[in-house]
């Protein structure tokens, strides 16, 4: 009798796993993140080596790529790429070929702002000045495409992170 409870499930296992490729070919945007550790080679150039784990103090490049895998333009993207817990944003280093809109929270996301990121604080002496928040205390940044991605193509987003 406990053997027939699993006919069912493992049927529907079977499916899953038999129809599993065509169902994730149906996504027509295909996505990847990767992440490389920048290194300074002997003759003081920067290379870059693909890692999965970093140390405190070394900078980790991220390089998001999107490709359009239908046979249909897509709208613009709207790239979204997180800045790690104990690592802050090196300012300048975001980077792509897609004309866009370049914008970075620093409340994970709720709101976004142009940079430099301005906010009002009372000094001291009580009165509100306006401060700029530096790049350490973004936690998202964000490219807004100005333009569509066509069948086949690549549009690539790149930026940098330091650990502490």
């Amino acid at each position: 009798m406990k053997k027939q409870k699993w006919i069912i499930p493992g049927i529907i296992i079977l499916i899953c796993f038999f129809f599993y490729p065509a169902f994730s070919f149906a996504d027509p945007l295909k996505s990847t993140m990767d992440a490389y550790v920048v290194v300074i080679d002997k003759e003081g150039k920067e290379k870059l080596k693909k890692t999965d784990t970093a140390a405190p103090g070394e900078t980790i490049e991220y390089v998001l790529t999107y490709q359009n895998i239908s046979k249909k333009g897509l709208s613009a993207l709207s790239v979204n790429g997180p800045i790690p817990s104990n690592t802050g944003f090196v300012q300048g280093s975001n980077y792509t070929k897609t004309p866009h809109e370049f914008r970075v929270s620093i409340d994970h996301g709720k709101t976004w702002d142009n940079e430099p990121v301005r906010r009002k604080r009372k000094n001291k002496q009580g009165k509100e000045e306006l401060i700029i928040i530096p790049a350490s205390k973004y936690t998202n940044i964000q490219w807004k495409a100005k333009v569509n991605i066509d069948p086949g193509e690549k549009q690539t987003y790149k930026y940098r992170v330091k650990i502490y």
